[in-house]
């Protein structure tokens, strides 16, 4: 199966040929052809992703359908799109852009937070949000800082989803 990728972009177009814009973006139509590329690369040394290829051939018939129309094929499409994803994350290392500055951002601030409210436990005099703005803040800033050095090192290996 030799350029297969390619084939098979070329028929999802044609397919898809006459769809809004509007309706590939929120259908992730870009993201899911990205994926099937790397599928097509680690096909031959991941078992998982070869048996991706098949269950994406499967789908090449009905994505008209899943796109224009609402109903089982939609959700078998969302559902292929969301377990391949998850497989390129785990298995592959690639990750949406942001991923790490969104997840730094709330694992840094939760527990600041959390923690100015138990130091405010401690002096019931001052008002709570004299220590809740400063925790909140010190931490998004910080979950920021950090998610963005990593996530600026995926963007540089090229493993952007």
């Amino acid at each position: 199966m030799s350029n297969w990728y390619p084939e098979f972009e070329n028929e999802i177009f044609q397919k898809l040929k006459g769809t809004k814009d509007r309706d590939l973006r929120f259908f992730r139509i870009e993201e899911f052809l990205r994926i099937c590329q790397r599928v097509d690369t680690y096909d031959a040394s991941c078992r998982e992703c070869n048996s991706y290829k098949y269950e994406i051939e499967k789908q090449k018939e009905s994505i008209a359908t899943a796109v224009n129309t609402p109903g089982k094929e939609r959700r078998s499409f969302d559902l292929l799109l969301s377990k391949m994803s998850g497989h390129m994350k785990k298995g592959h290392g690639f990750y949406p852009p942001y991923y790490f500055m969104y997840l730094y951002s709330v694992m840094w601030a939760a527990p600041l937070v959390i923690l100015s409210l138990l130091v405010s436990l401690l002096f019931p005099t001052i008002t709570t949000w004299a220590f809740l703005a400063p925790a909140f803040a010190i931490g998004i800033v910080s979950g920021q800082i950090y998610g963005g050095k990593k996530d600026k090192h995926i963007r540089e290996q090229n493993k952007l989803l």
